[in-house]
């Protein structure tokens, strides 16, 4: 319990779970055990308590991620560094505003073709590996990706979101759409919201910035990655989609 509530800012060394280790691939495993729950129990619903089922997932995930906020507010960190503005942020509200009409498609298409496979990534890859695994962020980092995971592949096993490349490319150009206007932010601010402008030693995004040798070539580096490894999950939905959706 010593380090449970410590902010990774103030985590000393030595004490990460570690990037691959046994414990981080328990934690994944732990993820898509829970993401079959969901899915399972939420194919077996009617329509109205699949609805309360995606709204309290959203509701769930608004919740965790007050109390997050609430405790960075009283660490000794600079707030504004840690505002909910990350891309997994954005999946989190695009779930709540999908939630509250799932017959829109608009927020259906971005979780499917873009957020899903962020939140993936951040699973697979977590910015929370220098911390031990029994601390507030790294759970908070699992649960609230995980939520996210849960919710979109749910509809998707379910037949309720539909995949097309045409689609995929629509999503990529809103998210460049959101990506410039937040690398503005972060010039204008000094920040590194959705890591436009520094790794934070991630171990992915280091080997993206020694390999685009920094800077802004960094960020185009970042935009050009994440457009390949969405076209990756993009070819594995679409299969599966072909193979196993009704």
């Amino acid at each position: 319990m010593k380090h449970f509530w410590t902010h990774r800012d103030n985590i000393p060394e030595g004490l990460g779970y570690g990037q691959f280790s046994t414990t981080h691939l328990f934690m994944v495993a732990l993820t898509v055990l829970f993401t079959v729950i969901i899915t399972v129990v939420y194919h077996g619903l009617n329509a109205g308590g699949r609805i309360i089922a995606l709204r309290s997932i959203a509701a769930t995930l608004m919740i965790i991620e007050v109390i997050k906020m609430v405790l960075i507010w009283f660490s000794d960190v600079r707030f504004t560094d840690y505002l909910p503005l990350e891309i997994c942020s954005f999946a989190a509200y695009s779930c709540v505003l999908d939630s509250v009409n799932p017959e829109n498609e608009f927020f259906s298409i971005l979780l499917l073709t873009l957020f899903l496979p962020a939140a993936i990534m951040a699973i697979i890859v977590p910015t929370t590996s220098t911390l031990p695994a029994f601390n507030f962020y790294t759970i908070h980092q699992f649960l609230y990706h995980g939520l996210i995971i849960a919710y979109v592949i749910a509809r998707f096993a379910s037949g309720e979101m539909t995949l097309s490349y045409p689609q995929l490319w629509m999503g990529i150009l809103k998210i460049l759409a959101l990506v410039s206007v937040m690398y503005f932010v972060d010039t204008v601010f000094d920040k590194n919201f959705m890591f436009l402008r520094d790794t934070y030693g991630n171990p992915l995004l280091d080997i993206i910035w020694k390999k685009s040798g920094g800077g802004f070539r960094y960020t185009i580096g970042l935009v050009l990655f994440s457009i390949v490894v969405l076209h990756v999950f993009y070819l594995l939905f679409w299969i599966i989609d072909k193979l196993f959706i009704v």
